[in-house]
């Protein structure tokens, strides 16, 4: 119970002593926060001197001072973001106040945790103004993408990209590719006055191979299951790249009819990548790395990417049961160009499934009340800085006096898409700084995400 909730109630106890004259009731005791360690103290009040606060305007919208930020990202070709805490207006206020920032620093990409083939929509809308922004948010497969927030994101990027041209226009991505079902279905689909019916039938023909190579185990069922058939697919694809580019350049004389062929052959490129990742059968983790990469090569050799992970994709660890998350292997590619940054919220309300331990599915979204930190967790100890909202440099953690308790072990709160407010321990896990992250953004009180209506 917060204390001024309780304040408000000790008040209406007292006015009912007064009015009613009889049946007094001893005053209801507040009791004190609980103090901290002296080494959790000691990091209060390291990070009181070294944060940098970021300024709320309008109540609604999230300014990050520039010149710290920009000397924070330095020369990393991929900023990658975990939101510990999903489901907040904090947070997207905060990626659109950093990609406004970075768009002046050769970034030219913002990727999202969802899948690759249908953000490529989005990419379509912002570069072009072709498309649905609110149809292709819903097609993202969760509610998490299907806010204002984002919504907010994509619009000023289509503003941004209506000033800007070719590289120097901002793309909307996915990096997630769970199937390549939807750019299969754009490349077997362009129209015959278009392509051709020749053509068209060798498109369908060739590109086949995706989807059956996907729904194959692998070494239990047929061809599509051995590497023979997948360099074979990455063949017909790469066939298929080609042969769409060439009909892109004999319709130069018809604007409208090219960019369709175009957009295309950007999903055929997709396929080519999945066959590719495909044949490696890599785990997860560094399939998640590839597309990451494949994104940001196909933006230009001097691009850089800002990566929107949800929960601790972005962090570079390994978490129970030996769960490695893509930013190792991302780390370990990209060295000190690979940069990131953990967001977590204090207290306040955010939106999300709710769930009941036992339960097997979640329900439907809804506004719930984050339980109180843990004590002597991070956000407890975050609670007790003097600013609200904050960016954090974490990498001189341990070499400063004040700075020790920081670097953990310590639990942090971690809220993915669902959340209960009774069990506390399974939304947690626990963190280390700066092994697992150079930076911290965080908002004492957070606000639920705002969700689309249709």
């Amino acid at each position: 119970m917060s204390i001024r909730r309780s304040f408000v109630m000790f008040s209406a106890l007292a006015t009912l002593v007064v009015t009613s004259g009889c049946h007094s009731k001893a005053p209801v005791v507040v009791a004190p926060p609980r103090p901290l360690s002296d080494s959790a103290a000691a990091a209060v009040r390291w990070i009181d001197l070294r944060a940098v606060a970021v300024t709320v305007r309008d109540s609604t919208q999230l300014i990050i001072d520039r010149a710290p930020f920009v000397a924070f990202v330095g020369n990393a070709r991929v900023l990658g973001v975990s939101e510990l805490t999903e489901g907040t207006h904090q947070f997207g206020a905060l990626m659109l106040s950093m990609l406004q920032t970075l768009s002046s620093e050769g970034f030219r990409g913002l990727a999202v945790q969802a899948p690759m083939a249908e953000a490529m929509e989005l990419d379509r809308y912002v570069r072009t103004g072709v498309g649905n922004p609110r149809q292709w948010l819903r097609s993202l497969g969760s509610p998490h993408w299907n806010t204002q927030e984002l919504l907010n994101m994509v619009e000023w990027i289509r503003n941004y990209d209506r000033d800007h041209t070719g590289a120097e226009q901002i793309g909307f991505y996915g990096f997630e590719l769970p199937n390549a079902g939807h750019a299969v279905s754009v490349v077997t689909t362009l129209p015959d006055s278009i392509a051709g019916s020749s053509l068209n039938a060798w498109l369908k023909h060739e590109i086949q191979c995706v989807p059956t190579g996907e729904s194959a185990a692998w070494g239990r069922d047929g061809p599509a299951s051995d590497s023979t058939f997948w360099n074979r697919c990455r063949g017909e694809t790469a066939a298929v790249v080609d042969s769409l580019g060439a009909l892109r350049a004999r319709l130069g004389s018809r604007p409208s009819a090219q960019a369709s062929v175009a957009f295309a052959e950007q999903m055929a490129r997709l396929t080519q990548h999945d066959a590719d990742v495909g044949l490696r059968r890599l785990p997860r983790h560094q399939t998640v790395a590839d597309h990451i990469m494949w994104v940001v090569s196909s933006l230009g050799p001097d691009a850089k990417l800002l990566v929107w992970g949800r929960d601790v994709e972005s962090g570079r660890l390994t978490g129970e049961g030996g769960v490695v998350q893509s930013a190792v292997p991302l780390a370990s590619t990209l060295g000190d160009r690979y940069r990131n940054l953990a967001f977590t919220a204090g207290q306040g309300v955010v939106r999300a499934q709710p769930i009941n331990v036992g339960q097997r599915e979640p329900g439907g979204e809804t506004n719930m009340r984050l339980r109180a930190a843990r004590p002597e967790s991070y956000e407890d100890v975050l609670n007790h800085t003097t600013m609200d909202n904050f960016l954090l440099d974490l990498r001189t953690i341990g070499s400063e006096p004040g700075s020790g308790w920081l670097k953990g072990p310590h639990q942090a709160r971690l809220v993915s898409g669902i959340y209960s407010e009774s069990a506390l321990g399974i939304f947690e896990t626990t963190l280390q700084f700066p092994t697992y992250y150079d930076g911290l953004l965080f908002s004492k009180n957070a606000t639920p995400a705002t969700p689309l209506r249709r």
